[in-house]
């Protein structure tokens, strides 16, 4: 009975992750050539998010230069100077490494959620043509980044 009971309140979805298949994509420009669609779905105040829990503010993909760069990722009740361990997970094979792991702190910055940012440098992961899920202390956030050629 008990069974039934917690099985009826639980979602079928709830424990179900589908991994990202790479995919052959350009930007809205056509310019861009990604190995995979990155995360698009934005919530309310435009950050791009999946779980609502974890977003990144702008956009979700770099190519040429721009992989030198940074972008920034959003947590729900961040604040200055706390950590976030990032662990970046391959999807497909375009890149030497099946994973990536650092750490971040949180910077003042006022942002859709809230005032502290981390800043995430796209160096680590950024080989041309690769494509990567987002895992932040331990969850997976279901973002997925993108490395243009």
């Amino acid at each position: 009975m008990f069974t039934s009971l917690l099985l009826a309140c639980v979602s079928p979805a709830a424990g179900v992750h589908t991994t990202p298949t790479p995919v052959a994509k350009s930007s809205p420009t056509g310019d861009l050539e990604l190995t995979c669609e990155p995360t698009r779905s934005r919530d309310a105040s435009g950050v791009l998010t999946v779980d609502g829990r974890h977003g990144v503010i702008g956009d979700a993909f770099t190519h040429g230069e721009d992989m030198n760069g940074s972008f920034r990722l959003v947590r729900r009740g961040a604040v200055v100077g706390d950590r976030a361990a990032l662990h970046f997970q391959q999807i497909g094979a375009a890149a030497p490494a099946a994973s990536v792991d650092y750490s971040v702190t949180a910077s003042g910055e006022k942002t859709p959620w809230g005032d502290a940012a981390f800043h995430v440098g796209w160096k680590p992961i950024s080989f041309s043509g690769s494509c990567w899920s987002l895992v932040v202390d331990g969850v997976n956030t279901g973002l997925v980044l993108a490395l243009g050629r």
